[in-house]
């Protein structure tokens, strides 16, 4: 609970920290919130396991760079994990990315529809492992148990979303995201194979601001 406190303080630092863009309307800053749909694949048996539920929280900053293509920066909290029947996880991360913008919308540079795709870092924040089976069910940190996951997490995150100008500076923002992690989890505990990656996919809901 307390780095997922640590995560969403260090969202917040991120909003106040984006840059002022030297011409108004350029730049942007958004924050937007939804919800995840998170599996863990085997890379050896190209096979995705149960799912988990949980909740994103993004704040990022696009700087345009030429015509309708710009670069978006990003810090998320996102709830990751899944099932891989012994046990199921429930992983969370604070994330960092760096996504291409392109504009699909003809004499825009934010309004209307765009696509992102790029790469992602990811710091692992919280994890916890539970086993059930006969009516009973049993929860422990992962740190507190062999189950030795690693620490990070690195991939690529692409999706599509759709802006539309509420106001002369602000705009609401729609937008559907898959995280593809590249990274095995490296857990040592029956069917937590290094093979294991995370897979999330995101819809979210947020406001964009022009500077």
């Amino acid at each position: 609970m307390k780095a997922s406190s640590l995560s969403l303080a260090a969202l917040a630092v991120l909003a106040g920290l984006a840059p002022v863009s030297p011409v108004a309307g350029q730049t942007t800053v958004g924050i937007h919130a939804g919800l995840t749909r998170a599996k863990l694949a085997d890379l050896e048996a190209l096979a995705e396991q149960e799912s988990r539920s949980g909740i994103r929280l993004d704040v990022s900053t696009t700087v345009p760079v030429s015509g309708s293509l710009g670069l978006r920066f990003a810090g998320s909290y996102v709830q990751a994990g899944g099932g891989v029947r012994v046990p199921q996880l429930e992983v969370d991360y604070f994330r960092l990315s760096g996504l291409a913008r392109l504009g699909l919308t003809q004499g825009s540079r934010s309004e209307g529809a765009y696509l992102l795709l790029g790469p992602y870092w990811g710091l692992r924040t919280a994890c916890s492992a539970s086993v059930s089976g006969g009516g009973v069910s049993f929860s422990a940190d992962c740190d507190a148990t062999d189950i030795q996951l690693s620490t990070t997490d690195f991939g690529v995150s692409g999706g599509a979303g759709l802006e539309v100008r509420v106001a002369s500076r602000m705009g609401m923002a729609f937008e559907l995201l898959y995280d593809l992690g590249l990274q095995g989890l490296g857990g040592s505990a029956p069917g937590l194979g290094g093979s294991k990656t995370t897979r999330v996919f995101s819809i979210l809901a947020g406001l964009v601001f022009s500077l």
